[in-house]
């Protein structure tokens, strides 16, 4: 079984992470309200639902360009808009008739959906924190919220009669700061139902491809570590493009420091990149978990973050718990989905 933890840091330069809305010609940056030393700040932030969202767009790309093919229309374009089965296309959306027959689709399996009127649901395997400015006196009196001025041309067939080109002129917020986040990624529950028996996630999957039993535990098997690769590869494209409003101000971001936790059981939460120590706290309370519960196996791949380098040099070969250092993200990616691939293999991966 395969649970990673994810925290960590960015900047965010003249951004807009998270729109919430507009009054008149003036479009507004998401607010928070955060309390640090006694004193309320009102800070600029990104949304776990807006982080989600743009998970949700890269799994989708990164799972195509890898082979995969189990997605809909809907998921395939990037429009968050699930609960409908794999089979879906813009003009005939099919509600399914199980969970079941809806993980087929890639989006439903990983991000979860609700249908009220026939009350089937999935709890969604990754769960993104509101990413806020790093919770220290400096950074939070600095972090900035202000309006840029734009305007557009207003076309042609729009315009009175006799009057030439006009200019519509609105407002938009963006932000700067250096914010803390947090991840959860649950991939134990990968093409698995959690509220129906693994029976009829086959017969829903035989419907499907029309393979008989055998072949269709094979492609199961396949289908699910591209799956799990693909939700973990489109984490570094996330890490490093997400914000609304990019078509006129692509993101100024850049990945500060960053702790991937991975294990065969699951353990608790890393503690979010925007409390000063978070580094600390989350190894103490993770490698606390592992060292206490029988046969637990985790890994830390820490990325930016000089200070903890010597912890690595105190690891025992044998230890179940490791942390390992690296330099960049490409080696921390590669030895994180080599150890999913060793996680895959064992029992009940």
């Amino acid at each position: 079984m395969v649970f990673i933890k994810i925290s960590g840091r960015f900047q965010a330069q003249v951004s807009t992470l998270t729109g919430s809305g507009s009054i008149g010609n003036y479009n507004t940056h998401a607010l928070a309200q955060v309390v640090q030393n006694g004193k309320v700040y009102e800070v600029p932030v990104l949304t776990g639902n807006s982080f989600k969202h743009w998970h949700s767009y890269y799994l989708a790309s990164v799972y195509q360009d890898m082979g995969g093919t189990m997605l809909n229309d809907l998921s395939k374009a990037g429009i968050g808009l699930r609960g409908y089965t794999v089979d879906s296309t813009f003009s005939n959306l099919i509600p399914p008739n199980s969970e079941s027959e809806a993980i087929l689709d890639l989006c439903n399996d990983i991000h979860g959906f609700l249908i009220p009127n026939t009350q089937i649901k999935r709890d969604s395997l990754v769960k993104f924190s509101f990413a806020i400015p790093i919770l220290d006196d400096v950074n939070l009196e600095t972090a900035s919220r202000f309006a840029v001025t734009h305007n557009r041309v207003v076309p042609p067939n729009v315009k009175e009669a006799g009057q030439g080109s006009q200019m519509m002129v609105f407002k938009q917020e963006y932000s700067t700061a250096s914010y803390g986040f947090s991840v959860s990624v649950n991939l134990a529950w990968v093409l698995k139902p959690l509220f129906e028996e693994e029976e009829k996630l086959l017969e829903a999957y035989k419907g499907y491809l029309e393979k008989e039993k055998n072949e269709i535990e094979k492609e199961l098997i396949n289908e699910k570590k591209l799956r799990i690769k693909s939700a973990v590869l489109a984490l570094l494209n996330l890490i490093s493009g997400f914000g609304s409003k990019q078509a006129r101000a692509l993101p100024i971001e850049r990945i500060e420091e960053i702790i991937v936790v991975i294990s065969n059981r699951q353990i608790p939460n890393a503690v979010n990149g925007a409390y000063p120590d978070y580094f600390n706290k989350s190894i103490d309370q993770i490698k606390a978990f592992t060292l206490n519960v029988r046969n637990t196996s985790t890994d830390v791949y820490c990325y930016g973050i000089k200070a903890q380098s010597d912890e690595a040099e105190k690891n025992d070969i044998k230890s179940s718990f490791k942390i390992n250092t690296v330099n960049d993200l490409s080696t921390m990616f590669d030895n994180l989905l080599k150890r999913i691939d060793e996680l895959l293999k064992t029992k009940g991966g």
